[in-house]
């Protein structure tokens, strides 16, 4: 069975080194608490001017796994500062019973398992923006958002959901087929794998198995990965992001690695992008990336850091380098560099 937990989790190469500089009169890492409807404990976390400067949030929507937002390789992703090319505040929501700096391997708690579901998440971010749109003197109402892997379809629902949202890159979460139909058809019943009576068993063992989820979501079983609990799986399997996305009329940039297949098969956002376009949606814009898995941690240092770079100029609406995203300076055809 697939490694759910390096399949669906925000993949980065950014590595700790140094605190990058911030801006004069901006506090960093500030740490808040406010309770959802069902009196949980709500943590997130930003950075923002404390000095009357107004400014957009940057939302960034973590994918799976019982791994904390101040985690090494995401603490300073798209942090705000002097070497980025505008001025912006960021906001990251933390997962229910995690904390803020527990990595991958970590073990998960209670509190994750019971709680960690897509709609939590959804809700939980969308608790978040109410809060601040009532409190952040800050803001000056423009919302950004970046999602990646299930960070990506809880995204694709804030957008759907929240019609503020200025401009979102949705990453590495398909959208075009169901989860369901990634396991029947490119994960674990494939028709190149297995065919015939012997695919028809292997897709009517998967079906029982997410009968028996959906009919006990239960967070005391997990399935595929220790941090995937029966909750959290039937907020997975049936999303079909089409259905939300052929409604939206906010920019958005869907972006999938070329070679995904065992996180996410980027046949599924192709699906997606076809979809769009046969409904005659025309707020989107697509970079299915060369080479490229899951996420960026397979590509050369240099290639990762100008998507990273590339998808962060498209939501702030500045110009994409020439030998940017999505072709990262890879010729037609070429073949794939070997990574760093």
């Amino acid at each position: 069975m697939l490694n759910m937990i390096m399949a669906l989790a925000l993949v980065s190469v950014q590595a700790e080194t140094q605190v990058p500089e911030g801006y004069p009169g901006w506090v960093y890492e500030d740490s808040r608490t406010i309770q959802t409807v069902d009196e949980r404990d709500l943590h997130f976390y930003l950075d923002h001017p404390d000095d009357g400067e107004r400014v957009p949030l940057l939302l960034l929507v973590d994918g799976s796994s019982c791994v904390g937002q101040l985690r090494p390789n995401m603490r300073y992703d798209y942090r705000p500062g002097p070497e980025r090319p505008a001025r912006y505040a960021r906001l990251m929501v933390e997962k229910p019973g995690v904390a803020p700096e527990a990595s991958y391997g970590s073990e998960c708690t209670e509190g994750f398992l019971r709680h960690y579901t897509i709609d939590n998440r959804v809700l939980d971010h969308l608790r978040v923006l109410q809060h601040l749109r009532a409190t952040a003197d800050w803001w000056n109402g423009e919302l950004l958002v970046w999602g990646w892997s299930d960070g990506g379809d809880i995204a694709s629902q804030l957008v759907a959901y929240y019609p503020q949202v200025t401009r979102a890159v949705l990453g590495a979460m398909g959208g075009g087929y169901t989860m369901a139909e990634h396991f029947e058809d490119f994960w674990a019943c494939p028709e190149e794998r297995v065919s015939g009576e012997e695919r028809e068993a292997c897709i009517a063992d998967l079906r029982a198995q997410f009968e028996r989820m959906e009919d006990n979501p239960t967070w005391r079983e997990t399935w595929s990965g220790h941090d995937n609990s029966w909750a959290v799986w039937p907020t997975r399997l049936n999303s079909r992001l089409v259905h939300l996305l052929e409604d939206n009329t906010m920019p958005i940039l869907i972006v999938h690695g070329e070679k995904d297949r065992n996180g996410t098969p980027v046949e599924s956002a192709r699906a997606l992008v076809d979809a769009l376009d046969a409904s005659g949606n025309t707020a989107f814009e697509y970079w299915e990336i060369p080479c490229m898995g899951h996420g960026w941690g397979n590509l050369p240092e240099a290639q990762g850091n100008a998507l990273e770079e590339g998808m962060l100029d498209w939501l702030l609406g500045q110009e994409i380098a020439a030998d940017g995203p999505p072709r990262l300076g890879q010729p037609e055809g070429a073949d794939c560099p070997a990574s760093d």
